[in-house]
């Protein structure tokens, strides 16, 4: 049986699957675009750690026959159908999707597809879907549905919902979910209940990673007191965490990150930094991670595609150049990125791209970019996002 995480997971890239993005290289060849489409269903997810699935990032063009076929479908009295169609307005991100998702939410049959919907509200990014996902938060009778409605508060982000995530935490409600939802928003609210919630073991070391990726100096105090735990795990996890509130607690991050990014030691904060980069979509950060993609670290190099992509528009006009003069690998990178980031007036360059290298893996993963842009529009939103337990 799979577990919960792993459920949403499968869920979601079951819901990016459905709209036909998940390209696939030729046989023998590494898939730059797959390994970019997992990275960016982590970022959405808000995870700097690995899972193993795939997904994309665009939001499928405008149609509105389509949308208003699948709005429909969502009042179908077969639950398959109502899924399927949750999992493509998702992808869609259309406005108008909002409240039908919540009435589908409330389906009153309270199978795990309630959950499909709860996530679907948390792809949309749509603050009107608060409400019903605090609502959800507390559903009696549907452990899935809570689980999905903590994560999705947590991905839209809006800081409104923090209350209701430490109620949920201070209920033992699905606490690892709420925590992480915390976390990502950096909401110093959350602290004491955190650290309140770390007094059972079973809990601890998933609330001293919260408290890193929380990144709040209030914290420090206590995870010191965890430098003479008898758990190595534990230890490990707090001076861990403390060195991420460090870098997240300056007046700068940007500027910290960056720096771990261009001379860490360690590859798993080097990824770590470039997720982070990733969440902040600052300009400043494009040279670093630019050069990231000339690393010695697959994971980091695939981070800070994933990053660049995020950043958008900024990062554009440095990968158009990146993608003509650059190193192999960055060449590699830069096409497989503008397939996500870029826009039409791309595909002329990646069409010299495709000419000039001929029948090479930068003329496929050129040409698999060339596929994506002209069959999805830009997305409308970015993600910001922490890690789903």
């Amino acid at each position: 049986m799979l577990s919960i995480h792993m459920k949403y997971i499968v869920v979601i890239a079951g819901m990016l699957a459905a709209s036909g993005v998940l390209l696939r290289a030729p046989a023998g060849q590494p898939d730059v675009h797959a390994e970019l489409q997992q990275r960016l269903l982590e970022a959405e997810l808000g995870s700097a750690s690995t899972f193993h699935f795939a997904s994309g990032s665009r939001a499928s063009v405008p149609d509105d026959t389509a949308t208003d076929a699948l709005l429909l479908n969502l009042e179908s009295s077969l639950p398959d159908t109502r899924w399927q169609a949750a999992k493509e307005l998702a992808v869609r991100r259309d406005p108008r999707a909002v409240e039908a998702v919540i009435r589908a939410m409330r389906d009153p049959q309270g199978t795990i597809r309630v959950c499909v919907m709860a996530s679907a509200l948390g792809h949309l990014k749509d603050p009107r879907a608060l409400s019903a996902l605090t609502e959800a938060v507390f559903d009696p009778r549907n452990r899935d549905l809570r689980l999905c409605a903590i994560q999705s508060l947590g991905m839209i982000g809006d800081r409104s919902a923090v209350p209701t995530l430490i109620a949920a935490l201070e209920a033992n409600n699905t606490p690892v979910a709420a925590a992480n939802a915390i976390a990502r928003m950096g909401d110093e609210r959350g602290v004491l209940p955190i650290i309140a919630a770390a007094n059972d073991p079973q809990k601890q070391l998933w609330m001293v990673m919260a408290l890193g990726e929380l990144g709040s100096q209030m914290a420090l105090p206590w995870l010191q007191t965890l430098e003479s735990s008898q758990q190595a795990s534990i230890r490990k996890a707090a001076q861990e965490a403390q060195w991420k509130i460090e870098q997240l607690s300056v007046s700068r991050p940007v500027v910290a990150l960056a720096n771990v990014l261009a001379n860490d030691a360690s590859a798993s904060r080097r990824r770590w930094a470039a997720f982070r980069l990733g969440e902040l979509k600052q300009a400043e950060a494009i040279p670093v991670l630019m050069r990231a993609l000339d690393g010695d670290s697959h994971d980091v190099q695939g981070r800070s595609a994933a990053a660049l992509i995020r950043i958008g528009d900024a990062a554009l006009p440095v990968l158009r150049v990146q993608v003509k003069d650059g190193s192999i690998t960055g060449r590699l990178y830069a096409a497989a990125i503008l397939g996500y980031a870029g826009s039409p007036m791309d595909i002329e360059l990646l069409q010299d791209v495709v000419q000039e290298s001929g029948q090479g893996q930068l003329a496929d993963v050129a040409g698999r970019s060339i596929d994506l842009i002209n069959s999805f529009s830009r997305p409308e939103d970015g993600f910001i996002e922490f890690a789903v337990i």
